[in-house]
């Protein structure tokens, strides 16, 4: 007998898996209306339209109250554009995905980088800087491109987790050397101060994933022991 889920091998009269504690299901032993009703799948989602609502309505009072607290004290703005700027990026990324029961990644993660980028050009702006172009920009735009491409793989591709995961964090190893560089040319820094030591640490877990993902009796091994 093997697990529904995982495909373990279990021993007889085990009543849970115990790899990933998904309940045994044994079509021998179950009559006709519990083969339908085992409990292994949800019979509905949770709704996260209260935590929408909630999280709306006190973003909405934060961002009143900030402004007639800076126009009292200054009768301007001032510095409150940058939180009600800061507000709104807080909104479009937590608040608004729970506003739809199935919020689809491919469609929230591209709008999410288009707001940071749109964020950060509007505090570069506001504080007369000069690293937009040459370090914000391409920096999250690069990340951005691998968040949403590494979800894209464990979304779409069925098989090969760890693969994905492991080699998302090589190309994040590169990653971090190429956003030290950016931060040289921009704010002429020193270079290789702190990006091999990310870069180093991001190689080896990810060298790790990608064998767990290739070598069948370490990923089971280690699933087995972390109960992954």
């Amino acid at each position: 007998m093997y697990c529904v889920k995982c495909g373990v091998s279990l021993q007889d009269g085990v009543e849970r898996c115990p790899l990933c504690g998904t309940p045994v299901w044994n079509p021998d032993e179950l009559t006709f209306e519990s083969r339908y009703n085992t409990g292994i799948v949800p019979d509905k989602t949770s709704d996260t339209k209260p935590a929408a609502i909630f999280l709306t309505v006190l973003t909405a009072l934060a961002a009143i109250a900030m402004t007639v607290i800076c126009l009292g004290m200054y009768g301007r703005l001032s510095w409150g554009d940058i939180v009600l700027a800061s507000l709104l990026l807080f909104f479009i990324i937590s608040v608004l995905p729970l506003w739809f029961s199935a919020p689809n990644p491919m469609i929230f993660l591209p709008v999410d980088l288009a707001a940071v980028e749109l964020f950060l050009l509007f505090i570069c702006l506001r504080t007369g800087g000069h690293w937009f172009m040459s370090f914000a920009f391409p920096c999250a735009g690069i990340l951005g491109i691998i968040v949403i491409a590494s979800t894209a793989l464990l979304k779409y591709v069925r098989k090969g987790r760890y693969c994905v995961l492991g080699g998302a964090q090589i190309v994040l190893a590169a990653f971090c050397i190429l956003l030290e560089f950016f931060q040289h040319i921009t704010f002429d820094t020193g270079m290789f101060r702190w990006s091999l030591f990310a870069s180093a640490g991001l190689f080896v877990s990810g060298a790790f994933m990608l064998c767990m993902g290739l070598i069948r009796p370490l990923r089971e091994f280690v699933e087995k022991v972390f109960f992954i």
